[in-house]
């Protein structure tokens, strides 16, 4: 590699060799002897211009020799420009002959039409020294293929996948070590029959009424598709181009927009775009003038208890780790104070529960979901990890969701949302007898108002982990329906019924999500927190109770010794999956050995270790253990360095749900 930035080219190419700039001088002899004995290809290309004389015979020849018997030739430097570029030795050629800079000499075509399976060659012809570098982009996207930095670019067997726009960034170093970038145009890569596909999704709009709304897409197909616009999913009249605009909008025009492209080959829909139109200063100033103005719903706070059961005996369960670190990432961005658990017990269930009933005030809005097993039996049950599945268990080992949703509601919450994200089937009798006798002698409750309910899958079916999503089925609709913001509860439900039941996987034709409200509002998660409550005493027990369930230790320093040396370990502390407060992940990163490995040992040990992971190259190990909510003494994780015996890291946890930690080095 030449260093930059490179001194200024000579000034007479007629000077004799020696004449170089000495930094010229020792930069070409370095390339040289570098890339691969260049200097051989340099003495023949000479040779056959001014035979007699090779040195490419002796061994061990350097490019300082060369220069030598160049010299003794009265070699100028233009002569030695001249053989570099004639044996196409651009970089060192540059020690030596200015930029040129880049030109496109022939543009992309703007449009190309081709037939599906065959060979599609884009270039674009450029000129310009130093060679320059190339990147090509799909629909502005990098490409990271094989032949993404080539010119041409050669695509083989197109197909409909790679039907878009191209462009090629062509970028060269100037001899202050920075770079020049140019584009090309986009070209449009189309097949001759192509159905419609989305190039530029219409995005979310906020604006205030009485302002023009402006949506835009692009679709393009072949042959060229109709449009057709939708609010609410019902078609909007006469708005038939790529582009919608209503002058003049009220709050009535808020809503949920995309668009519908068609032609004989098939259609497309854009993905939704969320419209908000917020009340002008003139509405608020003079609410009675406009009719369609109300205040906006609060709630005092809002709160949510997420619980992740997967760690069963047997049936274990793969994807219900990450649908919990999905809603809580959700749920977090809405402002509601989150409180993520795994892996609990019956008697965990029900204390979490209450727990968050202390938390709660009136007015609240809170949110309780579950994945794990369960079954339903006029009501839901809830499946503790701490059941032995493949046994004759009772109702009394499982917990009630009924009697989860009558403790939360003696709190008086404006809204409660609960998500049952399970089965609810039962028990076959010939594999657990004891239950199905005991399951039709159970009450009915009355249910409750401000209640919104939904639940993974009917009664008496299953719920299913399946496809290549990263989360299970139900989490996969819930999200897409969720970020769909200022949705009401309600409608946001509603469609993650109906868009279920249109794109559910075969294989999952059993699973249909079902839904209950007895809500008397128009309420949103997204609706704003009454600030009015900040500050009260009430309000910040609240909260400083509910940052204690989030408690972390402070990262510390341990050392011990290695081969007479001192080896400093940096202790951090994290959440595990950054969310589930009975979850610790830590983190031990090495300074001054090259490689140290620990064996992890835990104290009690009704705690677990999910995971070890050294990553040697990072000198660094996470841990990450669970079950924090069922320490009663003080928890210890005992680090043994496996590469000296003698010496072990002790960590002191503390206490639940995860208390300051003392950390001590010890030789055993």
């Amino acid at each position: 590699m030449l260093q930059f930035p490179l001194p200024p080219v000579p000034s007479d190419a007629s000077l004799p060799i020696e004449r170089l700039n000495p930094r010229i001088y020792q930069q070409l002899c370095t390339w040289l002897d570098r890339e691969g004995r260049s200097w051989e290809l340099l003495d023949f290309a000479m040779a056959k211009v001014n035979p007699g004389g090779y040195i490419t015979h002796q061994r061990d020849c350097t490019s300082a020799q060369l220069f030598s018997k160049f010299s003794r030739l009265k070699c100028t430097i233009g002569i030695l420009a001249y053989f570099l570029e004639s044996c196409h030795m651009f970089e060192p050629l540059y020690l030596l002959k200015d930029r040129v800079p880049v030109e496109i000499v022939n543009q992309l075509p703007e449009e190309s039409l081709v037939k599906t399976n065959t060979m599609v060659k884009l270039d674009c012809e450029v000129t310009g020294f130093p060679k320059p570098t190339f990147q090509w982009f799909f629909n502005d996207t990098p490409m990271t293929s094989d032949g993404a930095m080539l010119n041409p670019l050669v695509i083989h067997n197109f197909s409909s996948s790679d039907v878009g726009y191209y462009r090629c960034e062509i970028t060269q170093r100037c001899r202050d070590g920075s770079f020049q970038t140019i584009s090309t145009i986009s070209s449009k890569v189309i097949l001759e029959n192509c159905a419609p596909y989305v190039v530029t999704e219409p995005q979310d709009c906020r604006i205030e009424a009485g302002e023009t709304l402006e949506l835009k897409c692009r679709i393009d197909g072949h042959p060229i598709p109709d449009f057709q616009w939708y609010k609410d999913d019902f078609p909007l009249y006469n708005e038939v181009a790529c582009t919608l605009q209503i002058s003049s909008t009220t709050l009535h025009h808020s809503g949920i927009y995309r668009c519908l492209a068609r032609n004989s080959e098939g259609k497309t829909l854009t993905r939704e775009a969320f419209v908000e139109i917020k009340p002008s200063q003139t509405m608020l100033y003079h609410p009675g003038v406009f009719t369609d103005y109300s205040p906006p719903h609060t709630a005092s706070m809002k709160q949510a208890l997420l619980i992740g059961n997967w760690t069963y005996d047997s049936h274990g369960l793969r994807k219900v780790r990450a649908d919990v670190k999905t809603l809580h990432d959700i749920l977090y961005k809405m402002d509601f104070e989150v409180i993520s658990l795994c892996n609990l017990g019956k008697v965990e269930i029900l204390n979490a529960a209450d727990r968050l009933c202390e938390l709660l005030l009136p007015g609240a809005y809170v949110v309780v979901y579950f994945a794990g097993h369960g079954i339903h039996y006029f009501f839901d049950y809830l499946m503790p990890v701490d059941v032995k599945m493949d046994s004759d268990y009772s109702v009394r080992d499982l917990v009630d969701g009924n009697e989860i949703i009558s403790r939360i509601q003696q709190k008086n919450p404006k809204l409660l949302v609960v998500l049952l994200d399970m089965c609810r089937t039962i028990p076959q009798q010939r594999i657990n007898p004891r239950i199905t006798a005991e399951l039709p002698h159970q009450v009915p409750r009355d249910s409750r108002s401000n209640l919104v309910m939904a639940w993974a899958t009917a009664e008496n079916s299953n719920a299913f982990e399946m496809g290549y999503e990263q989360n299970g089925i139900f989490m996969t609709y819930l999200k897409r329906e969720m970020e769909q913001r200022n949705i009401l509860v309600t409608d946001m439900l509603e469609r993650l019924k109906r868009h279920s039941k249109l794109e559910i996987p075969i294989e999952a034709r059993d699973q249909m999500p079902v839904t209950f409200s007895s809500l008397a509002e128009p309420l949103s998660l997204d609706d704003p927190i009454d600030h009015s409550l900040v500050g009260g005493s009430l309000w910040n027990d609240c909260q400083m109770l509910a940052k204690s369930w989030l408690e972390l230790p402070q990262k510390q320093i341990a050392s011990v010794r290695i081969n007479c040396n001192t080896v400093l370990i940096y202790v951090h502390f994290g959440l595990m999956d950054d969310c589930f407060s009975n979850g610790l992940k830590i983190e031990l990163t090495v300074e001054g050995y090259e490689m140290i490995t620990f064996q992890p040992f835990i104290y009690p040990s009704t705690l677990e270790i999910l995971e070890v992971k050294h990553e040697m190259d990072l000198r660094k190990c996470t841990i990450t253990i669970h079950k924090l909510q069922t320490v009663k003494e003080d928890a210890r994780i005992f680090l043994q360095v496996v590469e000296c015996p003698n010496e072990r890291i002790v960590v002191h946890l503390g206490q639940p749900l995860i208390a300051k930690a003392r950390l001590s080095t010890n030789s055993l």
